[in-house]
């Protein structure tokens, strides 16, 4: 293969606007002109919103991003900024990628692809670059109307109405829990619409096929008997439909299974020496992949879609994965694909949804599938976080930015996936606040939670750590722990789980779990030792994670110490040499205050007071975010910048509504308006919402939570019918010059 290297000078970022194209079909390795901390310089990476990855002499690193991976380049660009210049790196090649490679000197950037264009902009920022890369979105025709029967929905989803696991292939039940009947699923649903007031939704279930949540598929009729059969699932559809929400149904055609009535060879990928592909290992055990082509050819089987639609009469239809992973490659002389017949059966795949139920939406999202699609679920964020790789903000010294908004707002409605701690969400709230995007609800207590128990969920006053750790031979080790005990835990059945991670704690690499001790007692409880032994693959550093869970329901205790979004506190670092010998690092106390991340949870005094925890989080996070997405879908972001320093306060405009957060420890003044760790406002002629320690003159010593909105289409200044929400804390609000005190809800009139 001849390989073309190009250097583009420098000197080129101070030239009027002016675009270079290397000839298509020339395999290319282009390094692009650096760029400096001394420039203020940086490269801004279109992994999902958007990251801003700056030149940093402090820091060293190597990241790699490739088109249209999982975290890579979701959209075929790449940004630099040094110096107040703008520059757009653009390629068609599917097989391309690009490199960051940061040191004291500069960050460089490489990208290897058959061809690119490289369009120096002159002066402008990050948003120079999206409104650039919009152009050639036009061309490329991703661009789209987004479906309006989306805007202002936030996204509910009972993740798995039935949730069995199976052993690794599918020869054996390892557990079954029933978390919803088709009944209970129709009632939480009316308990939002009816209780809570939720108008708009998105309204998902997972879990519905005939074995339950990734069991079985393609095989997914008859609907979950143990949930109540087609009949109750049916019956459920027509009462959702019935409020006014789309109702829609989570599925599957990329994973196939073992055991299911269907498993055929034929239809699966195969890697380049003809074994079959495999997949991830599931609750179903382990998956293997399908051909795109043929997943398409399941789907639309009698028995698949078309039968779920006759049943159901769904209006809206979710196929997990197809836009998640990369672009796929299959050997099979049957059926070969390349990446670009990849892509082009999982639109076609796409379409087909479309066709038969009215909407379709699919895991992440990628902008070749804008056209394809009315929703993605995954790029505002995963698990209460930016990104699956929790770390790699942190490794890169990075912030998110509205990327994906400036090119695509317009054009597809989109909300983060997989469940999250409310107590522990308040950033990621201010973070769809900034992006003007609604929530996903995903960690739906199961059954009818509201009626259970109120939500709350009680911290307890446990701390762990290691009491002895010691080798006793090469990857084999002695550990013990100290538990020191004020509060006694639930009893129940309740096991201790030891996880060894990577650094973010996402990827669990090996574990060590322990049935507890009974009785608990107060004091200081020491359980070990207990004997661990390292993977022979495994060597380098592990995060030591320990925390509850319940055997029976999957939950977690919340404890005493800063805990990760699966409720495990880090004890510290194990490290494993190649030889095999152990050496252990303690975490070092956190002496650093915690921040209230729980404030969204709150109702005290407020519209949802006395409610489920559950109930006060949704209903507070629909009332501001709602409304703002109505206001701003089809208006494209015209400013993002930061306002501190450290990053911590951004703004955002579009248009005549702006958006103001602040996520830092310290109070921010945004010029008559004092914003508290946690605190944002939303300024627009029609509509005013804010959590503030000041605002119109009014100071707040417990800072509020109201949305105000104007409900005769007029300026809230001359609006005759103003609704006021009032969520949390003080109840007076000063409208005009007059303050009104809201304990819940009002509609204030005037002639």
């Amino acid at each position: 293969m001849n390989i073309l290297l190009v250097c583009l000078a420098a000197s080129l970022w101070h030239t009027e606007p002016k675009t270079i194209e290397l000839d298509r079909g020339t395999n290319a390795f282009v390094r692009l002109p650096n760029v400096t901390a001394a420039g203020r310089g940086y490269v801004v990476v279109p992994v999902r919103e958007g990251l801003l990855v700056p030149a940093d002499a402090k820091r060293s690193f190597t990241h790699r991003f490739g088109t249209y991976e999982y975290e890579g380049c979701h959209m075929r660009m790449i940004g630099l900024v040094e110096n107040g210049h703008a520059a757009l790196v653009t390629w068609d090649d599917l097989y391309a990628n690009a490199e960051l490679r940061n040191s004291p000197e500069a960050l460089a950037t490489s990208l290897s692809a058959k061809w690119c264009r490289v369009q120096f902009l002159g002066k402008g920022d990050y948003v120079t670059i999206g409104q650039a890369y919009r152009r050639v979105a036009q061309e490329k025709g991703f661009l789209a109307k987004a479906n309006p029967k989306l805007t202002g929905a936030s996204n509910v989803k009972l993740w798995s109405t039935l949730s069995r696991r199976m052993n690794e292939e599918s020869t054996k039940e390892e557990s079954v829990a029933v978390n919803w009947t088709f009944d209970e699923a129709a009632r939480v649903a009316e308990h939002l619409k009816n209780d809570l007031k939720i108008n708009k939704a998105l309204f998902m279930i997972g879990g519905w096929i005939h074995r339950g949540y990734d069991n079985q598929h393609p095989d997914i009729l008859p609907a979950a008997p143990e949930c109540g059969g087609d009949a109750a699932l049916a019956d459920c559809s027509r009462r959702v439909q019935q409020l006014g929400y789309t109702f829609c149904l989570h599925d599957n055609y990329q994973d196939m299974y073992r055991d299911a009535p269907s498993w055929n060879e034929d239809f699966l990928q195969k890697r380049r020496d003809g074994s079959i592909a495999k997949g991830g290992r599931w609750a179903g055990g382990r998956a293997y992949l399908t051909c795109a082509q043929k997943a398409f050819e399941l789907a639309r089987r009698p028995q698949n879609l078309p039968a779920v639609k006759k049943i159901t009469d769904a209006n809206a239809y979710f196929i997990d994965t197809t836009y998640a992973v990369g672009l796929q490659e299959c050997f099979d002389p049957e059926h070969p694909l390349d990446r670009a017949g990849d892509m082009k059966w999982k639109q076609a795949l796409s379409d087909y949804g479309r066709d038969v139920f009215g909407m379709f939406g699919s895991e992440c999202g990628r902008e070749w599938a804008i056209p394809h699609a009315d929703f993605f679920e995954g790029l505002t964020g995963v698990s209460g976080n930016y990104y699956h790789d929790k770390g790699l903000v942190a490794k890169l010294g990075a912030a998110v930015v509205p990327l994906f908004e400036i090119v695509y707002r317009d054009c597809i409605a989109m909300y983060g996936k997989y469940g999250y701690s409310p107590e522990k969400a308040a950033e990621y709230v201010l973070h769809h606040i900034i992006i003007g995007r609604p929530l996903h609800y995903h960690s739906i207590p199961p059954h009818l939670y509201w009626k259970q128990s109120s939500g709350r969920q009680k911290q307890f006053d446990i701390t762990p750590s290691v009491a002895e750790i010691a080798s006793i031979e090469p990857r084999k080790f002695r550990i013990a722990y100290q538990w020191n005990v004020n509060d006694l835990p639930p009893a129940d059945d309740w096991r201790i789980l030891v996880h060894f991670t990577n650094e973010d704690g996402g990827t669990i690499l090996f574990q060590g779990d322990y049935a507890p001790p009974l009785p608990w007692t107060k004091g200081t409880a020491r359980h070990g030792p207990f004997i661990v032994t390292v993977p022979a693959d495994r060597t380098g550093a592990f995060d030591v994670r320990i925390g509850f869970y319940h055997r029976a329901h999957h939950g977690r205790l919340w404890i005493s110490g800063p805990q990760d979004e699966e409720r495990r506190c880090l004890l510290g670092k194990l490290h494993v040499a190649p030889s095999g010998d152990i050496k252990f690092e303690p975490h070092p106390p956190i002496t650093t205050k915690l921040l209230p991340a729980d404030v969204f949870v709150r109702s005290d005094n407020g519209w949802a007071d006395g409610l489920h925890s559950m109930d006060c989080f949704i209903k507070n996070t629909h009332e501001i975010l709602s409304p703002l997405h109505e206001l701003t879908a089809q208006t494209l972001p015209t400013r993002h910048e930061f306002l501190t320093p450290d990053r911590k306060v951004q703004r955002t405009v579009w248009g005549d509504v702006e958006a103001v957060v602040n996520m830092g420890a310290a109070p921010y003044q945004h010029g008559d308006i004092l914003l508290p760790t946690f605190g944002f406002v939303i300024q627009s002629p029609k509509f005013v919402a804010f959590h503030a320690a000041s605002f119109n003159g009014l100071r707040y010593d417990d800072p509020p939570l109201f949305t105000l909105r104007s409900l005769d289409n007029r300026p809230l200044s001359g609006s005759r019918r103003i609704r006021v929400f009032h969520g949390f804390g003080d109840k007076r609000v000063k409208l005009g010059d007059n303050v009104r005190t809201v304990p819940k809800e009002e509609t204030i009139t005037s002639d």
